[in-house]
């Protein structure tokens, strides 16, 4: 864990003021259902947010670096790109972020498809433009175990939860480094570090994922202008995990979208490489690595992660 430490942002750099977070934050969230505004209490790509759901990745290009801007109106030169495989849901969300005077375009792909991905950047790049800040969002869940599972479902998991990130991230980066300007974001999952029984497409997807991040980010580290930040929330309440059900769930409530939103905002204007949310799974981290595995065990029985997915209802 150590690998995916802070790095401090430059000299004479200052944090924007609360209220200039909304315009890149809307630009990040899409794409997993978080919704825009959180600083004040929501706004017009919540139900735009909502519907995308892990179904698509976003991509955000802009100018100048992050730590150098405030992000409120938008400005010229800044444009949000959508991808996705269901039309529809990109279609509306793309209308209603221009609604809020944001440009914005959409691109029917699926990033667990390689040749697509590498075709569909080209496109962005040919009609839209380069592309500086990278969130890498899109995942499924298939929600059985191992001998419950079908072949193809367990390796849709994987191409899309995983190698989709090699293929957008091998399209992309190569032009950050050219210009050094970019950023890579990874939206994971604390599941990376501490699978659970039910969802083990998910947990090895989301493994190797965090495995690639960390090798990326330290990849990066004399690349001037280029950074990554890996995010790992807990269990967020949108419809991908609904059903799931812990033993405590005032002790242990799902995170609220807005909030990790928020986080992952100030994490990438922070340049934080990696973020867990919320701050007490860096107990885990501990945890796992100084307790013998029966005593693992016995704290999932407890907490009722070890049957959590026997409820699941969530999108497949």
């Amino acid at each position: 864990m150590g690998s995916l430490a802070e790095r401090p942002p430059p000299d004479g750099w200052k944090p924007p003021a609360p209220g200039m977070l909304r315009r890149r934050e809307a630009a990040l969230q899409l794409g997993r259902g978080l919704p825009g505004g959180a600083a004040e209490g929501g706004g017009p790509v919540h139900a735009a947010a909502s519907r995308l759901a892990a179904c698509c990745n976003v991509w955000w290009r802009r100018q100048h670096p992050v730590r150098a801007r405030s992000w409120g109106k938008p400005a010229p030169g800044e444009w949000i790109v959508l991808w996705g495989r269901t039309e529809k849901c990109l279609k509306e969300t793309t209308e209603e972020i221009r609604q809020m005077g944001t440009e914005c375009h959409y691109f029917i792909c699926d990033v667990g498809n390689r040749e697509e991905v590498y075709q569909t950047a080209k496109a962005v790049r040919e009609k839209v433009g380069d592309i500086t800040i990278l969130v890498n969002n899109a995942a499924v869940v298939h929600g059985r175990s191992l001998m419950d599972s079908d072949d193809d479902a367990l390796l849709k998991s994987q191409h899309i939860n995983t190698l989709g990130q090699f293929w957008t991230t091998k399209a992309f980066l190569p032009r950050m480094l050219e210009l050094q300007n970019g950023h890579i974001v990874c939206l994971n999952s604390v599941l990376a570090l501490s699978a659970i029984p039910g969802a083990i497409d998910y947990c090895t997807s989301k493994a190797s994922a965090f495995a690639f991040m960390e090798s990326l980010t330290l990849g990066l580290l004399d690349c001037p202008g280029v950074s990554a930040t890996t995010v790992l929330p807990f269990h967020t309440s949108t419809e991908m995990f609904q059903g799931m059900r812990v033993r405590f769930p005032n002790l242990f409530p799902p995170l609220k979208p807005e909030t990790v939103a928020r986080r992952t905002v100030e994490a990438v204007q922070l340049n934080q490489a990696l973020l867990l949310l919320p701050w007490t799974m860096h107990a885990l981290v501990i945890l796992k690595s100084i307790l013998p595995q029966a005593a693992l065990e016995e704290i999932h029985k407890f907490s009722g992660t070890y049957t959590c997915m026997n409820t699941f209802k969530g999108r497949t």
